[in-house]
């Protein structure tokens, strides 16, 4: 094939997808004005089992009729007549790798960590409830949901589109003297300090300083336990950047030295101007795209929040937890308004706190785990009822590993380890309020094995994956709109 026809070929190739995605967005528009179409922003930070809920949560559904699903209306009524899952209308966002992730969970592997991006469209098919008091109404309507999964690293930058580095500079001094990143940054902290942000600028001497930092914040993530406020984000999990610069900045810790106007006036060439150019680009070129994407077309929104881990790793890991997801919540628009302004500009009308892996500890204390997530997620909740909404608190597991046993007159929990051995625990009584003082010790002596998903479930013959509550929380989040 010719040059000049492989180019024309493409074009059309080209045309053609954007034609698709235009009438899909259009479809996709009327459906939303009719509120049958809206986003649901599954928001997660790192580890708090995102990819594996969406896959749950897709699994639940395409297998309704088997699933246990009590507390989803729609099913209990009978009314759910199937779901599809499509590709979404903008073909350069791959498709959520549910068969893929699926599988693994069959094998008794949890799924690969998300790296990038994916997303997918469900259509749930139902019968209309109520058709008796309007006879006119069609039997059946098709309401879509709009899923869309990230790497959990990248949530944590949305805060510094409302703020300027030398902010954020002033922001991380003050971080990384506090426990525990003053004993993981170790003698950075005093590069970073001492370093002049007017002097001119050594582009050796930054880049030896910039991977210094990224092995910095790789350690708060993955050294002892995770830290969840980590800036940048894509410093850890890049995805697709194609300008490799705008990796290339550090925190400048001795900008508290001088003014605002000083620091406005330092030499094109200082440590201060390059840093704030790759700074400024990285938050343009990355982190707004980023949001605009994917959360300003948000509905409603789960916050997944991984409780049992964080009060296993202290107080200093739970604080930083409840700052993280204060700031996430402040990055996005809650407030009720009209179906045509919210098709043009959406606000979020409702929105779920939900605490992960529940199955890692007794029944009789998933409801203590529900209370005590209310209490590190209050300033967050204040945020969102602030704006008119009235948040929910939950307790959930995407995938139930564990089951529960008698072991020397003491209950516990009993599931296959990593290699898929045999293994089982008793674990502390867990609070309905966050602990103080000797209060944590139990908790810090707390050694959680990491649980693998349950063994004999058949990927040849689809069987459900097993779950806690996800049917509570599809009611909470969708319910009123399959009606």
């Amino acid at each position: 094939m010719r040059d000049s026809d492989k180019t024309f070929s493409k074009f059309m190739n080209k045309a053609s997808r954007k034609a698709t995605s235009l009438k899909e967005e259009g479809l996709a528009s009327i459906a939303k004005l009719q509120n049958r179409y809206f986003c649901i922003g599954i928001t997660g930070l790192s580890k708090s089992g995102k990819s594996t809920f969406i896959t749950s949560l897709i699994n639940q559904l395409m297998n309704h009729e088997k699933a246990s699903l009590a507390g989803f209306s729609p099913v209990l009524s009978e009314r759910l007549l199937g779901v599809k899952m499509h590709p979404l209308a903008d073909a350069d966002i791959p498709v959520f790798p549910y068969e893929k992730n699926y599988q693994s969970l069959t094998q008794a592997k949890w799924p690969a960590s998300t790296t990038n991006i994916s997303g997918c469209l469900l259509e749930l098919r139902l019968s209309r409830a109520g058709r008796r008091l309007n006879p006119l109404k069609a039997d059946q309507f098709s309401l879509f949901l709009e899923i869309r999964d990230y790497p959990g690293e990248w949530l944590l930058d949305l805060p510094l589109r409302e703020m300027s580095f030398s902010r954020w500079s002033e922001q991380c001094q003050a971080q990384y003297q506090a426990s525990p990143r003053r004993e993981l940054i170790g003698d950075l902290f005093d590069e970073l300090t001492q370093l002049d942000p007017l002097s001119v600028a050594d582009e050796t001497v930054l880049k030896s300083l910039n991977v210094k930092f990224v092995q910095f914040l790789h350690d708060c993530k993955y050294k002892h336990s995770s830290l969840s406020l980590i800036q940048p984000g894509r410093f850890l999990l890049p995805g697709t950047v194609e300008n490799a610069e705008l990796l290339n900045f550090v925190p400048l810790l001795g900008c508290q030295k001088y003014s605002d106007d000083m620091l406005n006036e330092a030499a094109d060439n200082s440590y201060y101007k390059l840093c704030q150019r790759n700074y400024q680009g990285y938050v343009k070129q990355l982190v707004d795209p980023f949001y605009k994407n994917f959360f300003s077309r948000i509905d409603r929104q789960l916050v997944l929040v991984d409780v049992v881990n964080t009060l296993n790793a202290g107080p200093d890991y739970l604080d930083d937890m409840r700052q993280a997801l204060t700031n996430i919540t402040e990055s996005f628009s809650y407030g009720r308004q009209n179906r045509l302004v919210q098709l043009f500009k959406p606000k979020i009308d409702k929105v779920i706190f939900a605490a992960t892996k529940i199955d890692q500890v007794l029944s009789e204390d998933h409801d203590a785990v529900r209370q005590l997530l209310g209490v590190i997620v209050k300033q967050a909740y204040k945020s969102a009822q602030h704006e008119g909404v009235q948040p929910i608190c939950e307790a959930t597991a995407a995938v139930r590993s564990s089951r529960e046993i008698e072991y020397q007159g003491d209950r516990g929990i009993a599931g296959c380890g990593e290699n898929g051995e045999p293994i089982g625990y008793i674990h502390p009584t867990i609070p309905t309020r966050i602990p103080e003082g000797e209060q944590w010790q139990p908790f810090l002596d707390w050694q959680i094995p990491l649980l693998n998903p349950p063994q004999g479930l058949s990927y040849s013959n689809q069987d459900v994956l097993p779950h806690i509550r996800i049917d509570t929380i599809l009611n909470e989040l969708i319910g009123d709109k399959c009606l």
